[in-house]
């Protein structure tokens, strides 16, 4: 099973994916989490965020996730995706795959902006960030959103939601 949860920055899907994966695991011990930015660390940052690199980060982590499932590891992934392509790619190619999208206003994460990535973007002082210079593209047909209105406790509150959806959908637990 592969959870993809996915979002711009500071949507909160770091958040609510350690969240669901800690819970998950609990009674699913062959679970795995991991996240956009220290999936970027495992390969000493090697790359940068052009869309030409955010490409090759995304091909590591859908082949990776491929990879993984087959062995019969659930996975819990957040990570934002640029390109819809690669969505489209793990919908066809990676078995019990379900995408979660969060969907946060922009004037929230300018306010959350804990990395500052939204104000030096707007003050020209870094580029390539998504949802400034480089468009975000709403994923398409996700399975489950979150509409993430900046309270953790309703954040949280999608566990079961998901959880019920995730087996209405007849998604396959290792």
């Amino acid at each position: 099973m592969v959870i993809w949860i996915t979002g711009i920055s500071g949507s909160g899907k770091s958040t609510f994916g350690k969240y669901f994966f800690n819970k998950f695991k609990k009674k699913n011990k062959n679970t795995i989490f991991f996240d956009g930015d220290e999936f970027r660390k495992i390969f000493l940052d090697d790359i940068k965020y052009t869309l030409k690199d955010r490409d090759k980060n995304a091909v590591r982590l859908t082949t990776l996730v491929k990879y993984l499932s087959e062995q019969n590891v659930n996975i819990v992934i957040s990570a934002n995706i640029t390109s819809q392509r690669f969505r489209n790619w793990c919908k066809k190619n990676v078995k019990s795959y379900f995408e979660v999208f969060i969907d946060t206003p922009f004037s929230l994460l300018l306010k959350r902006d804990y990395k500052k990535l939204y104000k030096k973007a707007l003050n020209k002082k870094i580029k390539n960030v998504v949802g400034v210079d480089i468009p975000f593209i709403k994923p398409k047909k996700p399975d489950f959103i979150i509409k993430n209105s900046g309270n953790k406790k309703d954040l949280f509150s999608n566990y079961n939601l998901l959880f019920k959806s995730l087996k209405k959908n007849k998604i396959i637990f290792y």
